[in-house]
């Protein structure tokens, strides 16, 4: 089975997209998928990280000059262009298209041309269409969404909202992410501190996302408030959010006791995430949230001892009093209680966070991800006949 793999800009250098691509192409390269990589047009500069090759596609040239929409459009026309050729030259049975979804624009129109059946992964909020005249792009993304032979969404969430739109229906498959690193549990006397010269032994929280109300930052602001009443050494560190304090409520009652790293990758946030004693995902219900942040399965597979908001995705994840502690989303009194709760019990801290890394070695690695999209092709092959086309004229 030969697969193309149609992918962000990105893949090709050092980021977090690109060690998740990899982890995933390595896992189905391991099942037996022959994989071949096309990168959209962008700035990706410097060569292919050791044993991968990429096709790339060349920016549109004076794209700058467009505008947003015109260049938006061009850039499309041109990785359509480029996907042809490269379907040309490696004859796939299959191609998969990555996030994000708005490259199954380019993708759909050739997949209809050569006969091949099409695997579109589908955007993990909703309402994230690019800013660019987002109302017609939205419309043309579902329509590629509906032209595609399957759809992978990454929770129970995505899906229902993508049916709810009228799309998919049977051909939608739930393919859970996995964590940008393995599973592990790091012993709690390992870990450095990140408290003030004189507090290292002060109980330390952690979160780690945007400034976005959604995220719930203003809302772990408030309970910390409160919380220092009771620890008055209590501190909290925001890893990769980069906000003003002072710009925030309730800035006064918790000034000095809060560090903002900063915009950090996730792999980089990771690190931060088991050094704290609890790591906290306030996220609120929302609309557009409809799966996890990847720094909750990145804190899952350190081993962290986890406050989460009780939202479906969530949900999916956490075992209440079992893997983690979940509160009733978007409140404040219900998240005071779930963190005092922990920091009065710490000789709990440890199995909890045992069992979420327990639970992402066993239901998230790359290895599952992997066998999930080697059954999905198959099913889609099998669906569609698609073997057989190299019987077929070549309408490339």
């Amino acid at each position: 089975m030969r697969v193309l793999h149609l992918l962000d800009h990105s893949a090709p250098r050092r980021s977090d997209y690109s060690r998740r691509a990899q982890a995933l192409l390595q896992g189905l390269r391991a099942h037996g998928v022959h994989t071949v990589h096309l990168t959209a047009p962008g700035q990706a500069a410097g060569g292919d990280a050791p044993g991968w090759h990429f096709y790339r596609t060349r920016m549109p040239l004076r794209e700058e000059r467009l505008g947003p929409a015109l260049g938006a459009a061009a850039r499309t026309a041109a990785l359509a262009l480029r996907l042809r050729q490269v379907a040309r030259i490696t004859r796939p049975d299959l191609i998969h298209v990555h996030l994000p979804t708005a490259h199954a624009l380019a993708a759909l129109p050739v997949a209809r041309l050569a006969g091949l059946p099409l695997v579109v992964e589908a955007e993990r909020r909703a309402g994230t269409a690019p800013a660019a005249s987002p109302a017609l792009l939205s419309w043309l993304e579902r329509r590629a969404l509906a032209g595609a032979q399957a759809i992978a969404a990454g929770t129970a969430q995505v899906r229902a909202s993508l049916r709810a739109d009228g799309l998919g229906g049977g051909r939608i498959a739930v393919i859970p992410p996995a964590p940008d690193l393995a599973a592990c549990r790091q012993p709690a006397a390992s870990r450095p501190g990140l408290a003030p010269a004189g507090l290292e032994g002060a109980p330390l929280l952690a979160y780690a996302g945007g400034p976005a109300a959604e995220e719930g930052l203003d809302l772990l602001l408030a309970a910390l408030g409160a919380l220092r009443h009771r620890f008055p050494a209590l501190r909290l560190v925001v890893a990769g959010a980069d906000a003003a304090l002072d710009e925030r409520p309730g800035a006064g009652a918790v000034r000095g006791h809060v560090v903002f790293t900063g915009a950090l990758s996730y792999r980089r946030a990771a690190d931060l995430l088991p050094r704290a004693d609890i790591a906290v995902f306030p996220a609120m219900r929302s609309a557009h949230l409809l799966a996890p942040s990847r720094h909750l399965l990145n804190a899952m597979a350190q081993g962290c001892a986890i406050v989460a908001s009780d939202i479906p995705c969530h949900r999916e994840l956490l075992v209440h009093g079992h893997s983690g502690i979940l509160f009733r989303a978007g409140s404040c009194g219900a998240l005071f209680d779930a963190i005092a709760g922990l920091l009065g019990e710490p000789r709990r801290l440890a199995a909890l966070g045992a069992a979420a890394a327990a639970f992402v070695d066993s239901r998230r690695s790359w290895e599952l991800t992997a066998a999930r999209y080697r059954r999905l092709y198959e099913r889609v092959l099998a669906e569609t006949g698609s073997h057989s086309r190299k019987a077929k004229p070549n309408r490339l």
